[in-house]
C-alpha cells in the first residue's frame, strides 16, 4: 500500500534527524556586539526624558528604561532570567533589568544595562553590559566585555571614569569591575579583579582602544597539602598629555605579590613566595587609532 510505505520512510527519515537541542543554559549576560535601531517615537520620547529638569545623576526614569529595554535583542533581553534561574530556587522568577547612564555627552549616551534579582537576599549582585545609544541615528550598540562564554561566571559592574581626548579620537574610559562572587556558583578558587578601558565611537562602531588590569585578588585553596594561595596586583595609573591637552600616553606601575597560609601547622605565619614590580607603559598611535605597548 503507498500510503503505508510513504508514512514508514517519513518516520525513517524523522528518525535520522536529531531531536532539537534546549537553549543553552547561561550562567552570565551574552558578551556579543549587537546592533538595533531604535524607533522614532521611542527616540524622541528618550530624548525628551534625557533633557527633563534635575534627574537623578545616572538613573533613567522608567519611561525611559521601557523605551530602551523594548528596544534590545530578544536573545539579551531573555538573557537575564535564564542567568537568575542558576541563583537558586529563592531567586527563580525575579530577574528584572534597569539601565543606567554612564556618561553623556551630545547626543552620545554610553548606557549599563543591569541585570538583578529583585530578592533582597541577592541585592548585592549584578551583570552589567555596555551599550552605546546614538540620538541622531537610534542606533544601539552593544559591545562585548570579554569573550563570549555561557559557562563564565564573571559578573562586570561599570562605572564612568573620564574622558580622554586624543589624536583623532575622543575616547571615553570606564572602570570594568569584576567581583569574586557569582551566586551561581562556588569552588576552592576565588578571582576578582578591576580593569580600565578606553572605548571610542568609530566609523566602524565601538572600539575598545585600552585595557589595563588595575587591580587582581585571585586565592586558592589545597587540602592536601593544605596550602592558600593569595595573590595580589595592583597598578597605579598615569596620562602623559600634550600641549593641547590630548593623551599621549599611558602608564602603569604595578606591583605584585603572592602570599601562602599553611593550614598544617597552627602558628605558622603567612609567607611571601612572590614578589614583583614594574612598569607597563602604551602610547597613542594615530595613524592606526589604537595604543600600542612600549617594549
Amino acid at each position: 500500500m503507498p500510503e503505508l510505505k510513504t508514512l514508514g520512510l517519513a518516520l525513517l527519515i524523522a528518525s535520522l534527524v536529531p531531536a532539537a537541542l534546549p537553549a543553552q543554559s547561561r550562567v552570565n549576560l551574552p558578551q556579543l556586539r549587537q546592533v538595533v535601531t531604535v524607533p522614532k517615537e521611542a527616540v524622541a520620547a528618550i530624548r525628551a526624558g534625557l533633557a527633563a529638569p534635575e534627574p537623578p545623576s545616572n538613573e533613567l526614569s522608567p519611561a525611559v528604561e521601557a523605551h530602551l529595554l523594548g528596544a534590545t535583542p530578544q536573545n539579551f533581553r531573555e538573557a537575564c532570567g535564564a542567568m537568575i534561574e542558576h541563583w537558586g530556587e529563592i531567586a527563580r522568577g525575579s530577574a528584572e533589568w534597569h539601565v543606567r547612564i554612564l556618561h553623556q555627552e551630545n547626543d552620545l549616551n554610553w548606557l549599563a544595562f543591569r541585570c538583578r534579582s529583585r530578592t533582597l537576599e541577592y541585592s548585592d549582585f549584578h551583570d552589567e553590559r555596555p551599550a552605546l545609544l546614538k540620538l541622531d541615528s537610534g542606533r544601539l550598540e552593544f559591545f562585548p566585555l570579554a569573550k563570549d562564554a555561557a559557562s563564565d561566571s564573571t559578573l562586570y559592574h561599570l562605572e564612568f571614569s573620564q574622558v580622554v581626548p586624543l589624536d583623532g579620537a575622543r575616547g571615553v574610559a570606564f572602570k570594568v569591575s569584576e567581583p569574586a562572587e557569582n551566586p551561581c556558583c562556588d569552588g576552592p578558587e576565588s578571582r576578582s579583579g578591576e580593569t580600565w578601558r578606553i572605548f571610542a565611537d568609530t566609523a566602524r562602531g565601538v572600539a575598545e582602544l585600552l585595557s589595563i588590569v588595575t587591580a587582581r585578588d585571585d586565592s586558592s585553596h589545597s587540602d592536601d597539602p593544605e596550602i592558600d594561595d593569595e595573590t595580589t596586583y595592583r597598578a597605579e595609573l598615569q596620562l602623559e598629555r600634550d600641549r593641547n591637552g590630548q593623551v599621549t600616553t599611558v602608564t602603569a606601575t604595578f606591583r605584585e605579590e603572592t602570599t601562602e597560609f599553611s593550614g598544617e601547622f597552627e602558628e605558622a605565619p603567612p609567607r611571601i613566595v612572590g614578589k614583583r614590580t614594574g612598569t607597563l607603559r602604551y602610547r597613542w598611535n594615530p595613524a592606526v587609532q589604537r595604543f600600542d605597548e612600549v617594549k
